[in-house]
């Protein structure tokens, strides 16, 4: 029932969203080039239709010279045999020879590590590309990807912020949330809640969630509040567990003290699995304003009008958004992420054709067109990675999205390397060595010492088991 109820939300998403406003007007549209060759770009990505209304479409109204032969990589794993990933999708791109690959970020570093991509930084200097208004941070993380070059660029990008309710915070006297806070910050400022009260009348100072809430455990929001500081679970070039250092105990120690201090919206016995309308509205203390803050994207705004619209006894309150979480060591985010990265096969025959259209989908045309009409972006959770052509939605500033400088998510890297079953075990330890030290039964420095021992030991197995498949090849 949980699942059919996040796929209704994915249909609100679209259905929901309107026009973002633009600030600056159209140039009018550029005329289709005549009496030219037309160059045909083989072109990877794993939805044909997504990609002609999001990319394909638009560009190709401009410029009817190219056009694009599309190659889907959804089943590229579905016989992988004993190899990697990694070894399929080399051996996909060999086999394919594409003009362009769209990307992940990890995709992206492998595939700059195999040395397939062009280095586009020739090309912009030769075109006098404007790289510099990009959201902030992003073209220097590929470039850190890419050794120093630049081998690739996006349209796009996600981004996540601090959803807050004014009215709360006036109300109970607490100073309002502001740009740059950590997760330390924000379990302070919702400990500053009070807690007494019913489930209709008590206010948390925080709930879990961004397009759907549901109550936050306590592993959660240690993962969250771990990831926002680039803290690794494993270190993958020893293979060692890394839970043991100063910064996963600071960690640790604040998420306890939030689970047990009752600000967090953390009841499962509150969890929706299913009912009406109106028993899943009740369930969404933000929305209903019970909670003073929670993590939110674009598509929330989107789901919360229609939410709004839909319900009969809405009670409406101010809504404020900062720009947030950050690691308090270094205030960048690991929430702001790239979207499709753009790059060409360095055996390209058709570089410069290639090139072009890269140029517009990363470009100021592209981003001047698409925030005209935004639903399809929004949906995803994504925003222009242009800056100054998203600007608000629905009288909403989105400045606070595009106010922080992305940070790669190294952690990701890991979930590549190591098996997905090793991440259920260790969440399914750590719970439950910290459920004793909440009941006082253990310390917390005895807990990490078993989580630690016990991850290793399941880790250690895994690797041998891969070590085992590499040989047997």
């Amino acid at each position: 029932m949980m699942n059919r109820w996040l796929q209704v939300l994915t249909v609100l998403v679209v259905s929901c969203l309107l026009v973002v406003g633009c600030k600056s007007e159209s140039k009018g549209p550029i005329g289709p080039k005549e009496n030219q060759e037309t160059t045909t770009l083989k072109v990877i990505y794993h939805d044909s239709e997504l990609f002609y209304k999001q990319y394909g479409d638009l560009f190709t109204t401009l410029n009817n010279q190219i056009q694009f032969e599309l190659i889907s990589d959804a089943d590229i794993y579905k016989d992988m045999g004993d190899k990697t990933k990694e070894e399929v999708y080399a051996e996909f791109i060999r086999e394919e020879q594409p003009d362009i690959l769209i990307l992940d970020a990890h995709q992206f570093k492998n595939q700059i590590n195999d040395g397939i991509l062009t280095e586009l930084d020739s090309l912009s200097t030769r075109d006098n590309y404007n790289l510099d208004g990009f959201v902030p941070g992003l073209v220097d993380q590929f470039r850190e990807l890419g050794g120093g070059g630049l081998y690739g660029l996006t349209p796009s990008f996600s981004s996540k912020a601090i959803f807050y309710n004014k009215d709360l915070f006036k109300k109970n006297n607490i100073e309002l949330p502001s740009d740059g806070m950590s997760w330390y910050d924000i379990i302070d400022l919702a400990r500053s809640f009070p807690t007494e009260g019913d489930k209709q009348t008590r206010v948390y100072g925080y709930s879990g969630g961004e397009v759907y809430e549901a109550p936050m455990d306590l592993v959660t929001l240690i993962d969250k509040m771990s990831q926002a500081e680039g803290l690794a679970i494993v270190n993958t070039d020893k293979m060692q567990v890394t839970i043991d250092t100063d910064a996963w105990k600071k960690v640790i120690q604040t998420a306890i003290k939030a689970d047990q201090s009752g600000a967090i919206f953390n009841s499962m016995d509150e969890l929706f699995t299913s009912g009406t309308n109106e028993e899943f509205y009740d369930s969404q203390q933000f929305l209903m304003g019970r909670s003073a803050m929670h993590i939110g994207s674009v598509t929330s705004l989107g789901l919360m009008d229609h939410f709004k619209n839909d319900m009969n006894d809405y009670v409406p309150f101010e809504l404020g958004i900062a720009a947030g979480p950050v690691d308090p060591l270094d205030p960048t985010s690991t929430y702001v992420t790239p979207g499709d990265i753009f790059a060409i096969n360095i055996a390209s025959v058709n570089q410069d054709a290639a090139w072009e259209f890269i140029k517009y989908v990363c470009g100021e045309d592209y981003a001047r067109a698409s925030s005209k009409s935004n639903e399809l972006l929004l949906g995803q959770q994504l925003l222009l990675s242009r800056s100054g052509f998203m600007t608000d939605y629905e009288g909403t500033s989105l400045e606070p999205f595009y106010q922080l400088r992305s940070k790669l998510l190294r952690r990701s890297d890991d979930w590549y390397k190591l098996p997905d079953q090793f991440f259920n075990d260790f969440a399914t330890i750590l719970s439950r060595e910290l459920e004793l030290v909440e009941k006082g039964q253990k310390s917390l420095d005895e807990a990490i010492v078993t989580v630690k021992s016990e991850a290793q030991a399941v880790l250690d197995q895994a690797v041998d088991e891969m070590k085992l498949m590499e040989t047997t090849k």
